[in-house]
């Protein structure tokens, strides 16, 4: 989510941007819990979920490469019939207890938001 608005961007008439990068590392595990995937494919599924990309590819394997760090995710070397080699991803045990303690937390900013948004739309 995005930094508190000033009371100087209050007033403006542009709409503040909800950022989705706190859902990055728990939206890359349970993408890796479904299937390994190499880090351009992680891009695609990560757009389909809704869930902000770092805006190059470079940010994204930054985030992997610190989740291998963490034991979150591992990796190993592709090397198809056609093509460039490429760094397959998987998730980890370690990933795997990350992702359901997320869980919690995740349920409970779904109950924030939806809560925010019927009060919104009742004009409350």
């Amino acid at each position: 989510m995005s930094a508190p608005v000033s009371p100087a961007a209050a007033n403006s008439p542009e709409p503040e941007e909800v950022r989705s990068r706190s859902l990055l590392r728990p939206a890359i595990l349970l993408l890796l819990r479904e299937q390994e995937s190499h880090g351009y494919e992680l891009m695609g599924r990560l757009a389909e979920l809704g869930v902000e990309v770092p805006p190059t590819t470079g940010g994204l394997y930054r985030s992997l490469r610190t989740m291998a760090d963490e034991g979150l995710v591992t990796s190993y070397w592709s090397t198809p019939e056609r093509g460039p080699a490429r760094r397959v991803y998987s998730i980890t045990e370690s990933g795997e207890q990350q992702l359901e303690g997320s869980m919690p937390a995740l349920a409970s900013l779904l109950r924030t938001v939806r809560g925010m948004l019927n009060r919104y739309r009742s004009g409350a």
